[in-house]
């Protein structure tokens, strides 16, 4: 099916299903995703090995058309993760550029705590590393764009050890 436009609001009185063999994307290595492929789809890691995954640059600019379905403002655009097992290798998201950040928190616990770690004004990477970061298997990862160079992200993971934040800097 193609892509629709509806230029005005849509209202379903029963909600709408997502589902089936598109909407879920299943891989064993990392990637850059894009909004055309990966937005709004569940991304399922299979892997226990490192991977990275790097989302698209975000932009919030006005488009000359906003019906046009092929704009290039990708505001509300969601990528969704979740770890198939524990990870032995670092499981990387992290933005594409410099001046994209992330605000939001990681939920990570063990045996005995849970810890909530919130994202520096300067965060632009999640590393779960299948111990002290969360990485375990079922962590879930959401990363939304909330606005100009700002991911909203949210990641609950089960940990090990002294558990530690799973933010950085490092883009």
């Amino acid at each position: 099916m193609g892509q629709s436009t509806f230029s005005g609001p849509v209202k379903s009185l029963a909600g709408f299903i997502s589902s089936g063999v598109s909407n879920s994307v299943t891989t064993a290595v990392g990637k850059t995703l894009t909004v055309a492929n990966d937005a709004g789809k569940q991304i399922y890691y299979t892997s226990t090995g490192a991977a990275t995954f790097t989302l698209p640059a975000i932009n919030t600019s006005s488009p000359s058309d906003p019906t046009d379905p092929n704009q290039s403002n990708n505001y509300g655009a969601t990528f969704s993760f979740t770890l198939a097992t524990t990870v032995a290798g670092n499981f990387i998201v992290k933005v594409a550029n410099a001046s994209d950040t992330m605000a939001g928190t990681a939920l990570i616990g063990n045996t005995t705590s849970a810890l909530l770690f919130s994202a520096l004004t300067t965060a632009d990477t999640i590393t779960l590393s299948g111990t002290t970061t969360g990485g375990v298997g079922g962590a879930t990862i959401n990363a939304t764009v909330i606005g100009a160079n700002k991911w909203s992200v949210q990641v609950v993971s089960g940990g090990t050890g002294a558990l530690a934040t799973p933010f950085s800097a490092t883009v």
